[in-house]
């Protein structure tokens, strides 16, 4: 008698792997690293890239088609994928030629260039801007949305002239808004709601937030400032906002 011993765990070789704990060449072109343990699990061999599994053989993709490495043989079969080509690039068609009476237009970096594209910019801008105004029915909200329209074509900012007055409707608080600035209604828009922190009634008139806007493009800084002295003058305490 002697000391006890034990078996070497059996390696398989390359192009082989293991079946029912035997090392068994790969089959149908499949390819197998070495190493696999003949005492362990069962394994499989595999096809290379764009190869497929055909009845347990590797089986080359037909043209067009890819499919990436390592399909399992043996295993189920397996299938390739159709490349898709991109599409074709969009070749921009070419200006037609000029007569020789025209002149090419001018190049966006000079200033002509610049001003063209400023006034076709413009021009759009206008058109879609009345294209909204069009579904405004509200007089007083259609101006207020014009104006602010205008100013952001112009690329201005609205200034917003807020004050407290009191009157019988909220059209007659804006007409006596303009009045007190000693400004024509046509330069600007109005907005006059029922102050929510002065609700007691003076018999037929009511307090009202009134807030006047108007634009630099067409009510200048000097015409603005007589504007908020008048309101002052007429007693009026005003806030001036952009």
């Amino acid at each position: 008698s002697g000391e006890d011993t034990s078996c070497s765990a059996t390696k398989c070789g390359v192009d082989k792997y293991v079946s029912s704990n035997a090392c068994t060449a790969c089959m149908g072109g499949s390819t197998k690293p070495e190493g696999d343990d003949a005492s362990g699990d069962d394994t499989t061999c595999a096809c290379a890239a764009n190869e497929r599994v055909e009845s347990n053989t590797c089986v080359a993709c037909d043209a067009g088609e890819t499919n990436a490495a390592g399909n399992p043989v043996p295993g189920p079969d397996t299938a390739c994928t159709k490349v898709v080509s991109p599409p074709p690039p969009i070749v921009a068609a070419s200006p037609p030629p000029l007569l020789s009476s025209e002149s090419p237009p001018p190049p966006p970096s000079s200033v002509e260039g610049m001003v063209a594209n400023a006034e076709a910019k413009t021009e759009v801008a206008e058109v879609s801007r009345d294209a909204l105004l069009a579904d405004i029915s509200d007089e007083s909200t259609r101006a207020k949305a014009k104006l602010l329209a205008d100013a952001a074509i112009a690329g201005v900012k609205v200034k917003k002239v807020a004050m407290a007055l009191t009157a019988e409707t909220g059209d007659v608080a804006c007409a006596q808004a303009f009045l007190k600035m000693q400004l024509d209604a046509s330069l600007g828009a109005c907005d006059a709601s029922v102050s929510t922190s002065r609700r007691r009634r003076l018999v037929t008139d009511t307090a009202y937030d009134v807030t006047v806007f108007v634009s630099p493009a067409t009510v200048d800084e000097t015409t603005l400032a007589a504007a908020l002295e008048s309101l002052a003058a007429e007693g009026v305490t005003a806030t001036s906002t952009e």
